[in-house]
């Protein structure tokens, strides 16, 4: 007989929006002349070479996060909660909020685990009532970001990198969680 999963664990980026955050924030970016319009294009490219499994993180990120070089997270904040206000809050699954929220009302365990970095994760994770968030950190130097990611990449492989740990701290293993996920960069959780 199989047992509840101790902690269900949900991916983002389509799974609880109809929206791919990475995507939308250029385009937030663009829209609002924080970032040239060719971004536009090449967000498209690195979406295309995701749903393929061929992104290179380093090279996508290095992308994604000019924009936040030399800034600090008080600056970068605000953007983020804007974004997910006009952009990602229309796009809402109201089926996987239900869900959610659900599971949380039954007293069980809920994760966020997502490659979206922490500062444009952080406000979906707030909206849905996750207590915890695993995402891409971004890294600090004397308070302001470089525009690299700290640690692993917390997608495909790299978000057993993140599960991992987690888990060992809560005394778990990966066979206590149920997954949530839509894509070829899930299989590997």
């Amino acid at each position: 007989m199989a047992t509840a999963p101790k902690v269900h664990v949900w991916d983002m980026d389509h799974t609880l929006i109809a929206n791919d955050c990475d995507v939308s924030w250029k385009q937030f970016l663009v829209a609002t002349g924080r970032a040239p319009t060719d971004d536009l294009r090449l967000v498209e490219h690195f979406f295309e070479l995701y749903r393929q499994a061929k992104l290179d993180p380093d090279e996508f990120l290095a992308f994604q996060l000019r924009e936040f070089v030399g800034r600090t997270e008080a600056e970068m904040a605000p953007l983020a909660e804007e974004h997910f206000r006009v952009l990602v809050t229309p796009r809402i699954y109201p089926e996987a909020l239900a869900q959610v929220r659900a599971q949380r009302a039954a007293g069980e365990r809920v994760l966020l685990c997502t490659a979206t970095n922490r500062l444009i994760a952080a406000p979906l994770a707030k909206a849905f009532g996750f207590p915890e968030l695993l995402a891409t950190e971004l890294e600090l130097v004397d308070g302001r970001y470089t525009g690299r990611f700290a640690g692993a990449y917390c997608g495909g492989p790299g978000k057993l990198e993140h599960l991992h740990p987690w888990c060992a701290r809560y005394g778990l293993t990966l066979a206590d969680l149920a997954y949530y996920g839509d894509s070829s960069s899930d299989i590997p959780v």
